[in-house]
């Protein structure tokens, strides 16, 4: 029986990113991807998706998934934003001066886990922003972005030297996202396609090398994949 997962994402750069990059990952692993479901946002009938907002909307709204996705061999997951997190969130807890650390991160996944008591969910925050895996290879923003070369050269030099991108987060103009506009201001335009090209330019091995939170997320669903 294949293996099935299922991906609730925050918006379309994650969407983007799952169809055209985890999907035929994974699927070399054993596991088929299913179209990924953009958060919702609010529970009117017209009701938008995309952008992680509206909490009891978001759980109503996996609460659905859970129940019509019946199969034994299917598991549930997101690829949520911890940065500016709605507050009402199981686990929730301000951060402190913009920083959450892994522990931290790790704390209120465990609580989500326990909130829907759904044993085929496992919920992953991107810590701090899906932007960390945009600056994980600055070299690669570089070749997509050439006319900013010189900017972002100089925003790699702001990084941490050697650690991991998932660090980056101090504030509201310095988190990573943020970051990346001050250097490249046409990105906000352009990161639901752009972010996706960066990715694919830096390959998955060297984001996951300053990504480690990513990295064993992704390991999880590998093994997953392989088990029996």
């Amino acid at each position: 029986m294949r293996k099935r997962l299922l991906i609730y994402v925050e918006g379309q750069t994650e969407e983007l990113f799952v169809t055209r990059i985890l999907k035929g990952h994974l699927l070399t692993h054993g596991i088929t991807v299913e179209r990924p479901i953009l958060a919702l946002t609010s529970h009117l009938p017209t009701g938008q998706r995309g952008g992680f907002v509206n909490w009891s909307a978001v759980e109503a709204d996996l609460r659905t998934v859970f129940a019509q996705e019946t199969e034994p061999n299917i598991q549930f997951t997101t690829l949520l934003d911890v940065y500016a997190l709605p507050t009402h969130v199981p686990g929730f807890f301000p951060s402190v001066g913009g920083q959450r650390s892994p522990a931290d991160v790790d704390r209120i996944e465990a609580a989500w886990a326990n909130h829907f008591g759904e044993p085929r969910f496992i919920p992953y925050l991107q810590r701090h922003e899906f932007e960390a895996l945009v600056l994980a290879h600055p070299n690669a923003l570089k070749a997509i972005f050439p006319n900013f070369a010189s900017a972002i050269t100089a925003l790699e030099i702001s990084l941490p030297a050697g650690g991991s991108a998932e660090d980056i987060n101090d504030g509201l103009t310095t988190h990573p996202s943020a970051r990346i506009a001050q250097a490249i201001p046409v990105y906000p335009a352009l990161k639901s396609s752009h972010a996706f090209w960066v990715i694919a330019e830096a390959g998955l091995d060297n984001i996951r090398q300053r990504c480690p939170r990513f990295d064993a997320w992704l390991s999880r669903w590998e093994t997953w994949g392989a088990s029996a």
